[in-house]
């Protein structure tokens, strides 16, 4: 039994870990943000996003905040490891962006707040979550598994490249199959044949575009990706030089040269990362905070690319797209 000099003496001594000032008020940590990414955290769009809308909220980071950043620099291997490393740092929040690395942070930790932006999944299937509006966990975010998106990619490839039959579908299996078991599916309906090129490792990617070309692919549909997205004008050069018409759910691609891109606006997307960010360093629950879906979505269109491939944009098409490259 505690005797009551020993419960004060306990006190005391807890009282005594606080640091104090001069002035005696308690000294305030600095809370840290831990940002996970499987392919390039610096160079990353949600960090990009991410600084602006912090400081929108009266966040610097090195001053009124800590940024612990790590990539996994398209080794799907390295994910768990880093999100481990990051569980032990103790952080206020652990964002994490992809299925890999959603994954490997629940792995890692029940009680860390986590906040996904995991465009690949559907985190209630998953069983990450109870409900997008109750998530009932650590865990809350960004979420669109895409599966839907299958369709309209094929949609717009037979628009503009109406004589492509045989389409590559560059799948990074990291991301989960749930996007290429979708797009295969609808390709199939459509009487189109469609091969998987897959991405085990990112530092393959020439190798395995080269073999889909070798394979007799026509056309090119990019599956969402965190690290596809970085990879966007590589894969935009290498289908240029190859004459093969292609899509991608990002608007940089179609920006650095690709053909076109169809899906959510991410910038305005991952600027509401820091909204959430916020809400959880002021003491919300992840159980208790709604995840969210993109609800902007935008067709590119690059004419110059489709000039170079021979290819005539049908009307209808320039006047439903949201960007057109000239």
């Amino acid at each position: 039994m505690t005797t009551r000099r020993e419960a004060l003496f306990a006190l005391g001594a807890g009282i005594a870990s606080v640091p104090f000032p001069v002035n005696g008020q308690p000294v305030r940590t600095v809370p840290r943000v831990a940002l996970l990414h499987p392919a390039s955290a610096e160079s990353s769009l949600v960090y990009k996003a991410l600084i602006p809308g912090l400081a929108e909220l009266g966040y610097v980071n090195g001053k009124t905040i800590a940024l612990e950043m790590r990539s996994g620099n398209g080794k799907p291997e390295a994910i768990p490891v880093l999100a481990a490393e990051l569980v032990r740092l103790n952080v206020d929040v652990l964002l994490v962006v992809g299925p890999a690395a959603t994954k490997a942070a629940i792995a890692a930790s029940r009680s860390i707040p986590i906040i996904a932006i995991d465009l690949e999944s559907d985190p209630v299937q998953n069983g990450w979550m109870a409900s997008l509006a109750r998530p009932g966990g650590n865990v809350s975010g960004f979420f669109n598994d895409l599966t839907a998106m299958g369709a309209k990619w094929l949609q717009l490839l037979r628009e503009l490249a109406p004589n492509s039959r045989n389409i590559a579908l560059l799948w990074d299996s990291a991301s989960g199959d749930a996007q290429l078991a979708a797009t295969k599916a609808v390709a199939q309906t459509l009487a189109t044949n469609s091969q998987t090129a897959r991405i085990a490792n990112w530092n393959e990617l020439d190798a395995v575009l080269g073999a889909s070309v070798r394979g007799g692919a026509q056309a090119l549909i990019v599956l969402s990706s965190p690290s596809a997205f970085q990879y966007s004008a590589r894969i935009a050069e290498f289908t240029n030089q190859q004459r093969i018409p292609a899509i991608a759910p990002f608007r940089p691609f179609a920006v650095a040269g690709g053909l076109m891109s169809y899906g959510p606006d991410l910038d305005l997307f991952f600027r509401r990362t820091a909204v959430m960010v916020d809400k959880i360093l002021k003491g919300a629950r992840p159980a208790d905070v709604a995840a969210e879906q993109p609800t902007k979505f935008e067709l590119v269109l690059n004419l110059k690319t489709a000039k170079a491939l021979g290819l005539a944009v049908p009307q209808s098409l320039l006047v439903r797209a949201d960007e057109v490259i000239r």
